[in-house]
């Protein structure tokens, strides 16, 4: 981090200032694009869990649906430990895929849904963990990704439901 106090080169102390703000917008603009590509995933799994015949399948994908809000969001706390809640992790785990495992069958998923269901859980459970680093860099990234994971499944869902 840049030190704030004046310099030969900068005798007012204005450029560590002005970094600190760019950092500080990139940093917020960031969090803004997380936020936005975290409710845009669960909307699309919520499209997933309204399709469910089986409520406990219904379920499972409405709590994943949720943790990805959560995790896009509330927790990436620039400044914080980078930690991701049990419960959150639970419900963001790859085995979302098999829903309520009671039931003794998987939840309804088209071609190509699944994969894209997986990588949307772990994109979004990856985020709260940029803290750690290059928070604006590295969470515009996995936004974009999450994003790009999101419009795959609605995409391969569409292809399969029209066959």
């Amino acid at each position: 981090m840049s030190d704030p106090r004046p310099t030969d080169d900068d005798p007012d102390g204005l450029v560590a200032g002005d970094e600190r703000a760019e950092q500080a917008a990139a940093t917020h603009e960031a969090l803004a694009l997380a936020a936005e590509a975290g409710e845009a995933a669960a909307v699309w799994v919520r499209g997933l869990a309204a399709r469910q015949d089986d409520e406990g399948h219904a379920r499972v994908l409405g709590q994943a649906a949720e943790a990805i809000v959560q995790a896009s969001a509330r927790e990436v706390i620039p400044g914080g430990e980078g930690q991701l809640v049990e419960e959150l992790r639970y419900h963001l785990a790859a085995d979302v895929l098999l829903g309520a495992t009671h039931t003794g069958t998987l939840p309804e998923l088209r071609a190509g849904e699944r994969l894209a269901l997986v990588a949307v859980c772990a994109l979004a459970a990856a985020m709260p963990g940029c803290v750690l680093g290059d928070l604006g860099r590295e969470l515009t990234l996995l936004a974009d990704e999450l994003n790009a994971a999101t419009a795959t499944g609605r995409a391969t869902g569409r292809a399969a439901a029209a066959v």
